[in-house]
């Protein structure tokens, strides 16, 4: 189950809703069930992210100053080539609204056999739990 994470100062459902739409038909064009692709975004307030000692964005969110801290969880199996074009495919989702120049992106690889959804056999309750 890919998970990307987005930490953005930009608040925008329908910016949101795009990017998340955009990535989850790259992966579905690479043979995942678009079901299991997850897209989170979460608020992070320029003036709290620091490049030394010096804030990203000031505390208006001034649109010049957006960027995006992004970190994909996905299969240890993927290779470097792999992970360059999601990296690819990220940037150009948010490209629309954050500066590519201003987008970080990190990888963090997982066995996905560790990863459970609603649905697999682990969400029946087993009968030593009742």
């Amino acid at each position: 189950m890919p998970t990307t994470k987005v930490e953005t100062p930009l608040a925008d459902p329908l910016f949101e809703r795009e990017v998340a739409k955009r990535l989850s038909f790259w992966w579905r064009r690479r043979g995942v069930d678009i079901n299991h692709v997850i897209t989170r975004f979460a608020d992070l307030p320029g003036h709290r992210v620091f490049s030394g000692p010096f804030p990203l964005a000031g505390p208006e969110g001034d649109p010049a100053e957006l960027f995006a801290i992004v970190t994909c969880v996905l299969s240890h199996d993927r290779d470097a080539d792999f992970r360059r074009s999601y990296a690819l495919a990220v940037r150009d989702a948010l490209g629309a609204r954050i500066p590519a120049d201003r987008v970080f992106l990190s990888f963090e690889p997982t066995d996905p056999a560790d990863h459970f959804a609603p649905g697999d056999t682990w969400a029946e309750p087993s009968e030593e739990i009742l």
